[in-house]
């Protein structure tokens, strides 16, 4: 299969509001008028952030009624990334398959959660709504794979699950392509941000070679693996020492490392209201 030939605006969102919602930047002068344009586009981004708005996440008591007030008392950057949450959920809303659902989007979702927590962990305040959004958008690739070959994806899928073999290999074998070929194609289609390169279409489990200076890689990077080895997207790793040892081999240091795989860590991710909310529609 030429990843070419994925149809890559052939998804239930468009394109440029992707683009626009990531692109937005919370100094410029007209962005909570542009965020509250592009949010209002799609009525079902509109209802995932009032929902989300008026949930026991953010309640503050009282029913928020329009986006320009979920904007005005949540922030620019929660309620950009509601609205990438939005999105995301409708590229993978187009199966009820129990398999794409648990591996590829609760994936996708968790992963999402956790390099949004490892990266505040790491110190970086600044940048954490990024490392959520780089989370939810990791496995685009894989996504427009499946719907572009459901039958073929799921045998790859499946392959990569019982094997143990690695999600590109996996592919290459059924689809003769792969979802970081094709993640990459979709940054250059949908006209991302250039540092987008680096989380969905670059291989997460090896450390970038200049070093991890990049907390929103480094975060997604160890969240990847952390999710992975719970077992959803990949075999799972039961013995904490390996896991410890491959979130070191990443970048991170010994002591956060110890922390994120104690059980406490993965518990807080099961347990919070995005993802109660989002893992199931």
């Amino acid at each position: 299969m030429d990843y070419k030939a994925i149809n890559y605006k052939g998804i239930p969102v468009q394109a440029d509001i992707i683009s626009g919602i990531i692109r937005l930047e919370v100094d410029a002068i007209s962005c909570f008028r542009e965020l509250d344009r592009l949010v209002r586009s799609d009525q079902g981004v509109a209802s995932l952030v009032l929902m989300v708005v008026n949930s026991s996440l953010y309640s503050r008591g009282r029913m928020i009624t329009t986006i320009p007030l979920a904007i005005s008392i949540l922030g620019f950057n929660i309620v950009r990334s509601l609205a990438m949450l939005a999105f995301a959920r409708s590229l993978f809303s187009q199966t009820k398959n129990p398999l794409f659902r648990q591996h590829i989007w609760q994936h996708s979702l968790l992963t999402a959660i956790a390099s949004h927590n490892v990266c505040q962990a790491l110190g970086n305040e600044a940048a954490k709504d990024d490392a959520f959004i780089a989370g939810l958008m990791h496995d685009t690739g894989k996504v427009l794979l499946f719907t572009h070959a459901k039958d073929l994806y799921l045998q790859a899928l499946s392959l990569c699950l019982q094997s143990g073999c690695s999600s590109m290999q996996a592919e290459q074998k059924f689809l003769g392509t792969d979802h970081l070929q094709v993640g990459r194609e979709a940054v250059v289609q949908w006209k991302l941000p250039g540092r987008f390169i680096d989380y969905m279409a670059t291989d997460l489990s090896m450390p970038k070679p200049q070093g991890n200076t990049d907390t929103v890689r480094l975060s997604l990077a160890a969240a990847n693996y952390l999710i992975k080895a719970m077992g959803i997207g990949s075999s799972p790793i039961d013995d904490c020492t390996v896991k410890k040892a491959g979130l070191i081999s990443l970048g991170l240091g010994e002591t956060l490392a110890e922390t994120l795989v104690q059980d406490a860590f993965t518990d807080t991710l099961l347990e919070s209201d995005i993802y109660k909310l989002c893992a199931d529609f």
